[in-house]
């Protein structure tokens, strides 16, 4: 009889901490809401006019840009990670341009760009901070529709 209640007594402790192991673990705390004004971006500039951003700090106020349109995002909030396509209508593709602005000097900028047709460029911004996990991909793309069938039709 007293082997039976040390052996239960064992096995409740078992099943005890194998159960507090389970249920403590760091996943369980509450995720923090992205902030993409930690990125500091002010403006972005293309073919020399710079656009601000609004006050979530990802989107381009395009209130005077009618050349520019969002065509469309992506937002992963518990990555923190948030992607945005904009189409920019212009008569000369070789003279396209795109510079991100910042008011953190710790901000790392990539600029890259593609050419995925004879019509079309793309440019592509990555924005991240160094000790944050907030990031923001631009995807900018500009046509010429001189040179596309689609837009003559």
């Amino acid at each position: 009889m007293k082997n039976i209640k040390v052996s239960l007594c064992h096995c409740f402790v078992l099943i005890l901490t194998v159960f507090t192991f389970f249920s403590c673990s760091e996943d369980n705390a509450p995720e923090q809401k992205a902030d993409y004004n930690l990125l500091g971006i002010t403006s972005v500039t293309i073919n020399g006019s710079r656009i601000p951003v609004k006050a979530d700090g990802v989107l381009l106020d395009l209130t005077d840009s009618k050349n520019i349109a969002g065509i469309g995002s992506l937002s992963e909030p518990y990555k923190k990670h948030f992607e945005i396509e904009y189409a920019i209508l212009t008569k000369d593709l070789s003279a396209s341009s795109v510079e991100i602005q910042s008011k953190y000097p710790d901000v790392s900028i990539d600029i890259s760009h593609v050419v995925t047709s004879p019509s079309v460029i793309t440019w592509i911004a990555k924005i991240t901070r160094e000790g944050y996990s907030e990031s923001v991909i631009y995807n900018l793309s500009f046509f010429d529709p001189s040179l596309n069938k689609m837009f003559l039709e």
